[in-house]
């Protein structure tokens, strides 16, 4: 039906306009000057889940995701957005109008554009960790300098004052050592991410290396954090490094009790996945790994998408390269990271590897 004061001649064009649009397999759909949604097509209707119906009536805002940033209907060229689905899935939609020639409407066309946003967030991120192997050698490389003078003048402090009985000095001596010592394997494990190097793996007792990093770490945890260590009856080896398992373990504790400043509960336990599991990539391998939980702040949605990035941290800035040290090294040995975590209801982390064929137990 023409609207008041409509040219008939544009009413054609706008049912010829549906009716093309109909027969096209591109979502498509015809908006007036005000941005509205005058009618969608079949293959529109296919992409949201939504009827042709509830577009016309709800507009724009029946699929545009909360927090997707504004568009323009009625402005030229491609305006990318997060879009909502009937079943509530998302996905980045792509809207492009131009005007129907002798009509007040515009036509358009929504595309899903998620797998290229998908590739260029993976590329942007492959670039984020070439920079941080970059600038980790570089830095790796000269803290070894500045670590190399300072173990050389604890030597020299030993052979001086090694003898003397005065409890500040034997001590200061002491843990100035084993200080250069940890400094030294972090060195190291910095090179090794940086250069890109495979670390030699071996068959490991994951539950020995928990067992003994908990009684470790136990002392010195903040106050009001409780610590429970769980191992696993008849866990298998996993193929892996354990320097390298530790030294991402205690990265991750670092972050658990930086997310309880009130207190809390830390758990260190094992788990396993056996063969033949359908939820692993490569079912007939099976995996064995740890799982390190927090009852901390937890993180956002938005920040759990982001957290294996480099530089990407929810406390001040310049903390935030050590999840994605630790990705990079759990590649490095054929393991993987997963994290969940809610806000309010704390993080997990699992660190998954290889298990061991059964002939390296014996």
């Amino acid at each position: 039906m023409a609207q008041p004061g409509t040219d008939p001649n544009a009413e054609a064009l706008t049912r010829e306009g549906r009716a093309l649009l109909d027969a096209l397999p591109t979502p498509s759909l015809l908006v007036d000057a005000e941005g509205r949604i005058r009618h969608a097509n079949p293959a529109l209707e296919r992409l949201t889940g939504h009827p042709a119906e509830a577009l016309v009536r709800r507009g724009f805002d029946l699929i545009h995701a909360p927090h997707a940033g504004a568009h323009d209907p009625a402005r030229d060229g491609g305006q990318e957005f997060s879009a909502l689905r009937a079943d509530g899935t998302s996905f980045w939609a792509c809207l492009t109008t131009a005007p129907l020639p002798g009509t007040p409407f515009r036509i358009g066309q929504i595309l899903d554009v998620t797998a290229r946003r998908e590739a260029e967030g993976a590329l942007a991120l492959s670039r984020q960790r070439e920079s941080l192997g970059l600038l980790t050698n570089s830095v790796a490389h000269e803290f070894n300098n500045f670590l190399q003078i300072l173990i050389g003048y604890i030597d020299g402090l030993k052979r001086r004052l090694g003898d003397r009985p005065e409890p500040f000095i034997q001590r200061a001596i002491s843990r100035s050592a084993d200080a250069t010592e940890r400094a030294a394997i972090l060195t190291r494990h910095l090179l090794a991410y940086s250069r890109r190097i495979a670390p030699d793996v071996r068959a490991v007792d994951l539950d020995a290396i928990v067992a003994d990093l908990g009684e470790r770490i136990a002392p010195d945890l903040p106050s009001g954090i409780r610590l429970t260590v769980t191992p696993t009856a008849g866990l298998p080896r996993a193929i892996s490094n354990p320097t390298q398992i530790e030294f991402a373990l205690r990265h991750l504790v670092a972050n658990a009790c930086e997310a309880m400043p009130s207190g809390g509960t830390l758990s260190l336990s094992t788990f396993r996945v056996d063969p033949g599991d359908r939820t692993m990539q490569q079912p007939g391998a099976g995996s064995v790994g740890i799982l390190v939980a927090d009852t901390g702040q937890g993180m956002s949605p938005e920040m759990l998408a982001r957290a294996l990035a480099p530089f990407q941290t929810s406390r001040e800035a310049g903390r935030g390269a050590g999840l994605a040290i630790v990705h990079g090294l759990m590649k490095r040995q054929n393991g993987t990271i997963a994290l969940d975590s809610r806000t309010g209801e704390g993080t997990e982390v699992r660190l998954s590897f290889p298990a061991a064929p059964d002939r390296t137990l014996h």
